[in-house]
């Protein structure tokens, strides 16, 4: 996948006039604490306030296909389309220019007209007289084809056959509705476009079954209900949308009562979710076996722990759909992480200024994903929040949550909520959470020269699709690290974070990015609450009692003293000897279990077990330190507990 980082420039800067980016202060003049990305910010600022002519956007643009043919392809496979361009009424003026692109975030051919036998060769052509086409690729993914001749008038069209080669155009690798083929217009030739909303799309199709996820209820109280999750996956990790399988649930344990066999039809979509009893305590793995034609998939569920403890519930709250930089209609989304990944709650947090068409100058698409997270969310089964990315290039990205009946999008580059605190005193009155997203660098580190505001922002996300944020210690750390903005650095000046994971999937594959081959980690936040309600979650969010994984469902509990995770700990009961419990129930076998003390680590004794509980003792604390858990699985697998902080 290509970086979204360079995609996104390449809208901002096509949309204003083709001038170079302003040149970035030196590193060594500035604070080295100072994360802007001023070049990238002051491109869409100048994209934003661009002058357009009226005719800059006209026209429209439609496929032609066969008859039977609806321009459908499985994913990541090729083809070829015929696409139809009609000049609007004001036509494009002769040094105007029409452009074509295809998804510029992922993995689609980029159009060339240069090699005929390559992928994405596409031929452009028009029968207006005395009109000359000159088509080139301007980026990946980005064709211009500038007028040349008289200008083109209204009505008049401009055919382009995508893939018109032998190789054909490959298409995305996400499955996903309604990917679109996008078209911009430079009606009067000075250099600024603007893009038809209404370009046309195709549908990208599943793969063939490669794997299945098989996902148990995580925690309950004996005799309770719990729901056993069985999705067919392609290989890359797209939901397949129709089977035939039969599905077997081996050696069900006494003390769990489920269906041991049941037959998944066109009916149900290539997912089903069971219910069952779980009669006693204990903890619980299941094998499922899913036969499908000549084919046997094989998963192994995450562990369910049934005891008098406190429950824990998984979600996913940062994710793209194809309204900013992801793959997939927001609809979707959610149901991909209800019904394939078996979330408790997600939040789709698309960007506010990112993409092809923004939220935040488009609110009817803004209106629509809050509609998407209502619609899907159902009290006590499925907590569905509407949320944002705030795509600040100055101080740092965050993706805003909203729990509360109020969700208003707060644009970065609003100059009312361009600042974190102009942010977090919008977000003050409301029931609504600030979260710092791959704070350590990646595509943009968190400036921490501001504190947070823990009502607002009482968690950081520490591992996402981007990879770790923790420390520079930390397996799989994020790309392009800056030192001293991890979220450790951050406890280091103070600030009492918990820890979260999310996703920021772009694949649609909410809760599961980590499943496909394309990302080197995922994200889950496990919230530790009695109940799923909107307010017992905001509530364990600000009060901390949640925890990180990097995408596998590890059951994590941790205390220092009186105080369990997320807590703080009187210095004055951490003067001598204090006492640490952890129990971990994991998903693979465990690796290494880590305390992190301030900036000491200690590591565990840990023999590839899959359940592990310790009682052990620090010694004496300060005021002003934390101490936290890192758990890392054979299979790379990671979990974090929030710290406790001595205080």
């Amino acid at each position: 996948m290509r970086s979204a980082l360079a995609a996104g420039l390449l809208l901002a800067l096509g949309a204003c006039k083709d001038e170079p980016a302003p040149t970035p202060t030196p590193q060594e003049e500035r604070d080295p604490q100072d994360v802007s990305r001023r070049d990238v910010h002051e491109a869409f600022v100048a994209a934003r306030n661009a002058q357009h002519a009226p005719s800059d956007g006209g026209g429209r643009a439609w496929l032609e296909l066969a008859p039977g043919d609806d321009g459908s392809v499985i994913a990541g496979r090729s083809r070829s389309w015929k696409l139809v361009y009609e000049a609007g009424p004001l036509g494009i003026a002769e040094g105007g220019a029409l452009y074509f692109q295809v998804s510029p975030f992922f993995e689609w051919s980029t159009p060339q007209t240069e090699r005929e036998g390559a992928s994405g060769f596409t031929r452009v052509s028009t029968q207006a007289s005395g009109v000359s086409l000159s088509a080139r690729t301007l980026d990946q993914q980005l064709l211009g084809i500038s007028i040349e001749g008289r200008e083109l008038r209204g009505g008049e069209r401009v055919e382009i056959e995508y893939g018109a080669g032998s190789a054909g155009a490959r298409s995305d690798p996400y499955a996903e509705q309604g990917s679109r083929f996008w078209f911009a217009v430079d009606g009067d030739g000075d250099g600024t476009r603007k893009v038809l909303a209404d370009s046309p799309s195709v549908d990208v199709l599943p793969g063939e079954p490669a794997m299945i996820v098989a996902t148990l209820t995580s925690t309950a109280r004996a005799g309770e209900n719990v729901r056993l999750c069985v999705a067919v996956l392609d290989s890359r990790a797209n939901a397949v949308t129709s089977c035939d399988a039969q599905v077997e649930v081996l050696e069900i344990p006494e003390g769990l009562v489920l269906p041991a066999s049941f037959a998944l039809g066109a009916e149900d979509h290539g997912r089903r979710t069971l219910e069952g009893t779980a009669s006693k305590d204990g903890t619980y793995r299941l094998d499922v076996r899913a036969r499908i034609g000549e084919r046997t998939l094989e998963a192994r569920t995450n562990p369910l722990h049934v005891s008098s403890g406190p429950r824990v519930w998984w979600g996913d709250l940062h994710g793209h759909s194809s309204l900013s930089d992801g793959s997939g209609t927001p609809q979707a989304w959610f149901d991909y992480a209800r019904n394939v990944a078996a979330l408790d709650l997600a939040a789709l947090t698309d960007h506010d200024h990112w993409g092809m068409l923004f939220l935040d100058e488009h609110p009817e698409l803004w209106e629509g994903l809050v509609a998407a997270a209502r619609s899907a969310d159902e009290p006590g089964r499925f907590l569905a929040l509407p949320g944002f990315e705030w795509t600040s290039w100055l101080v740092g990205h965050r993706h805003v949550l909203h729990f509360g009946d109020q969700a208003p999008l707060l644009s970065s580059m609003d100059e009312r909520y361009d600042t974190q605190e102009e942010l977090r005193d919008a977000l003050r009155p409301l029931d609504s959470l600030s979260i710092p997203h791959h704070p350590a660098g990646g595509p943009m580190a968190t400036d921490w020269r501001v504190a947070p505001d823990l009502q607002v922002e009482p968690v950081v996300e520490i591992c996402s699709a981007h990879g770790s944020s923790e420390a520079l210690d930390s397996p799989r750390v994020l790309h392009s690290p800056k030192p001293g903005h991890f979220a450790r650095d951050a406890l280091l000046r103070g600030y009492r974070l918990g820890f979260v994971g999310s996703g920021d999937g772009h694949d649609g594959h909410a809760g599961l990015a980590w499943k496909g081959p394309h990302y080197p980690t995922g994200g889950l936040v496990a919230v530790i609450s009695d109940d799923l309600s909107r307010a017992s979650v905001l509530d364990a969010f600000r009060r901390r009692r949640v925890y990180a994984t990097s995408g596998p469902r590890i059951l994590l509990r941790f205390a220092l003293g009186k105080a369990r995770m997320g807590e703080v700990l009187p210095a004055a009961e951490a003067q001598g000897d204090t006492p640490l419990f952890l129990q971990v129930t994991a998903a693979a076998p465990l690796e290494t279990i880590e305390v992190i003390a301030g900036e000491e680590i200690v590591s565990l004794p840990c023999r590839n077990e899959l359940d592990y509980s310790a009682s052990a003792s620090l010694g004496a604390l300060r005021s002003g330190e934390f101490v936290y858990v890192r758990v890392i699985q054979l299979d790379g697998g990671m979990a974090w507990s929030s710290p406790i902080f001595v205080e």
